[in-house]
């Protein structure tokens, strides 16, 4: 082959891969706004839909950080602890009942007990 026209087939390569780049180019600027809603939707499905995490914590339900950091120990009072309780209150009077049947059902209400 003569080098005019391999130096002229060279040019013409050249343009056309300029060209191409340029589409390609423009089809980045296309594809990067989906670049970003796919990482998105990943980091989505990564939360509520992940293979490894067990049916009870998906749907992003609040979960406890750490359930040793907040632990204080058993409820209730402590070993030790002197416990206070109200005094009985004592009955102020007496009163005799003398019905032996139940005024809103009618049952039988039985001997007396003291």
């Amino acid at each position: 082959m003569n080098e005019g026209k391999i130096i002229e087939q060279l040019i013409k390569e050249n343009e056309q891969l300029k060209h191409d780049n340029e589409l390609l180019k423009a089809r980045v600027g296309e594809i990067e706004p989906l670049k970003a809603k796919i990482c998105e939707l990943e980091a989505r499905l990564a939360q509520y839909e992940n293979a490894h995490t067990p049916p009870s914590l998906k749907r992003g339900r609040n979960r406890k950080k750490d359930p040793d950091k907040n632990d204080k120990g058993k409820p209730g009072q402590k070993i030790g602890h002197k416990g206070i309780t109200r005094p009985y209150a004592a009955p102020d009077r007496q009163v005799e009942v003398t019905i032996d049947r139940c005024p809103d059902c009618g049952a039988d209400l039985g001997a007396l007990f003291e």
